[in-house]
């Protein structure tokens, strides 16, 4: 219990001014949800904090349904359900979840929805517009709209998609300016370093101001979790980084460019949780989980212009069934 009460207290903490962490300031629309509940409903942030949690859980599991359905019906629909299920339990074993986990993991299973259903790039745009409000991994959307654009225009030997390559680097420079007015503005002071006695007596460069670099302790964490392993199983802690890039070199063996947009994206999240986030903490990995669902299905797919209209075909196949059945009772 006291975790939770602990993150609670990190969610008020981003409402009132005082986050643990100044990266904490401008990850708002959790709290804004917990509030909202508080001022409507008259639940304390506990309570709110449950109810977001369960209804954001459940949203995930119905979109990545969806979304294995369109790559390959409703048997990859439930595969991929399970996946995420057990994947979730699994990052689960150090459980301190803050609210915004649980968005981080409802974006990324609706953007891999929307890459994999080819929506316009406005609807990622406008994703990446709302996600910014809830954590800068929001990034990672611009990332893949502006690797995608080029890489599709690579593939089939044309100008890139300008929309879709500015929507990418303009919504991305414009997410990061949004976030850093948020911390400038609404922060008051920063608790991290007065409640965590682990975290050292302060700031030690002008960067933990934007984000806490780690990628040398964080490989020399993994290196003594690798060579000294005990009951903890902390040595399984890269492995869904190691399955990532994996996946990601699957990808574009399989299906070539067009494939490379998605392979930047896993390629960038690694990248940035070796280097700004991780030691220890599996809740970092939360948003590697809609991939690591869904990339092995995509690169099972034989061609990957076809990989989000199954589930089209999967309707017009049961509207047939049910005409013919119609048919079949009206001549008898």
């Amino acid at each position: 219990m006291s975790d939770i009460v602990r993150n609670i207290r990190a969610e008020v903490g981003v409402l009132e001014g005082y986050p643990y962490w100044r990266h904490f300031q401008s990850r708002l629309l959790g709290p804004w949800a917990e509030k909202s509940l508080n001022v409507l409903f008259g639940f304390n942030f506990l309570v709110a904090h449950m109810i977001i949690a369960i209804a954001v859980l459940t949203l995930c599991g119905v979109v990545m349904f969806y979304a294995g359905r369109a790559i390959g019906g409703r048997q990859s629909g439930w595969s991929a359900l399970l996946a995420f299920q057990t994947l979730f339990t699994l990052m689960m074993s150090r459980p301190w979840l803050y609210i915004w986990d649980y968005f981080v993991l409802l974006v990324a299973a609706v953007f891999l929805l929307l890459v994999i259903r080819r929506a316009p790039w406005w609807s990622f745009l406008l994703l990446m517009s709302v996600a910014f409000f809830n954590h800068e991994s929001a990034i990672f959307i611009g990332v893949w709209m502006a690797a995608q654009a080029l890489a599709d225009a690579w593939a089939e030997r044309r100008r890139p998609d300008w929309r879709m390559l500015g929507g990418g680097v303009l919504g991305s420079l414009g997410g990061i300016l949004l976030t850093e007015f948020l911390r400038t503005s609404l922060m008051k002071r920063e608790l991290g370093w007065e409640t965590f006695r682990d975290a050292g007596g302060g700031p030690t460069s002008q960067l933990d101001a934007y984000f806490h670099v780690q990628i040398a302790a964080n490989f020399n964490d993994i290196y003594h979790w690798v060579t000294q392993p005990n009951f903890d199983l902390l040595f399984l802690i890269p492995v869904p980084l190691v399955m990532m890039l994996a996946l990601a070199a699957i990808l574009v063996a399989r299906h070539g460019v067009k494939a490379a947009g998605l392979a930047v994206y896993a390629v960038a999240q690694v990248a940035a949780l070796l280097a700004f986030g991780l030691r220890a903490e599996t809740r970092d990995l939360l948003q590697l989980v809609p991939f690591l669902c869904l990339g092995g299905m995509l690169a099972a797919k034989s061609d990957w212009d076809a990989a989000g209209s199954t589930g089209e075909r999967e309707r017009h196949a049961s509207s047939f069934r049910i005409a013919l059945a119609d048919n079949i009772k009206g001549s008898t």
